[in-house]
């Protein structure tokens, strides 16, 4: 075993171990915790066919149990969302068609997700197995959901790296918008939402944005030149999320999207940071909806 290994090793693996391997700061002990889920899908490969991974087309209603073709227990994937996949579930309601679901786990959660909602390869697909009431329930599927725990804190853990990555330059952004004030009020407002994954409390977060119409010309009222300046008041504290929202910035309704020009972060020490690149500090939609899929 290799010296990483070794240090990987020296107890039984439990989940409270795992979460402390996969969440700690060291990156040693992040290693440890991709080594131990590679270790883990190896030897399940070694005794059955390693699980095949799906994606979520888009977002989806997916049943946490199943039976005589009913489904209860109603939960929401996100898109793109990745599953490990055990195979496939075919009943027979009552009335109607009958029904194609594929059962696939996200941790130890399982989920029966209707079989169009999901893309895989179509050689992946057509080699899994068929599922019915009396294997789900008399097949044990430890192993599966110990594989699917280790790739949950995997996909937690980038997803954190990446809230975390725009520290050097003072700012996480979430999301940003325009928005319709209404037929009646001819104006937008603007939108924003930011992380601060810095260890120093922000107190002003200033904006300069221009507003961009359907074919990506800057829109110009009648009031003020095409750059926009608004100011969040803070204070944001570390790793605090923060939201804020300008009415009638754009006395128009033409416009459909906000460029940010620069984000200029003051903080409490006195200190402050200019970004002029908006695509150092922008958090990936498909991060933001693995952190809130944890938090709900």
């Amino acid at each position: 075993m290799s010296t990483l290994g070794a240090r990987c090793f020296p107890l039984s693996i439990t989940p409270s171990l795992m979460k402390y391997l996969c969440f700690s700061p060291a990156p040693v002990l992040r290693a440890c915790c991709l080594l131990i889920a590679s270790l883990s899908a190896s030897a399940m490969a070694s005794e059955q066919p390693h699980p095949p991974l799906g994606m979520l087309k888009h977002a989806s209603a997916a049943f946490q149990s199943m039976s005589d073709c009913r489904g209860s227990a109603v939960k929401t994937l996100f898109e793109q969302m990745t599953v490990l996949v055990a195979g496939r579930y075919r009943c027979q309601p009552s009335y109607g068609e009958a029904k194609d679901y594929l059962v696939a786990y996200y941790g130890k959660q399982r989920f029966f997700i209707e079989n169009s909602d999901v893309f895989m390869a179509d050689e992946k697909r057509a080699a899994l197995p068929e599922l019915d009431e009396q294997k789900l329930a008399n097949q044990d599927f430890g192993e599966l959901e110990q594989l699917g725990v280790a790739y949950r804190h995997h996909i937690l853990g980038e997803a954190l790296d990446a809230y975390a990555a725009p520290a050097k330059y003072g700012i996480s952004v979430l999301a940003f918008s325009a928005f319709d004030e209404g037929e009646y009020a001819n104006s937008t407002g603007f939108r924003l939402r930011v992380f601060n994954p810095t260890k120093k409390t922000i107190k002003y977060i200033r904006v300069e944005l221009t507003g961009m119409n359907a074919v990506d010309d800057v829109v110009r009222d009648r009031f003020a030149g095409p750059v926009k300046k608004v100011r969040g008041i803070g204070p944001i504290e570390p790793q605090g999320i923060s939201e804020y929202t300008f009415d009638h910035l754009w006395f128009t309704n033409t416009v459909e999207w906000p460029k940010l020009v620069s984000l200029r972060v003051d903080y409490m020490d006195g200190s402050s940071k200019t970004i002029k690149n908006l695509r150092l500090v922008k958090v990936a939609q498909r991060f933001q909806d693995v952190v809130d899929w944890e938090s709900d």
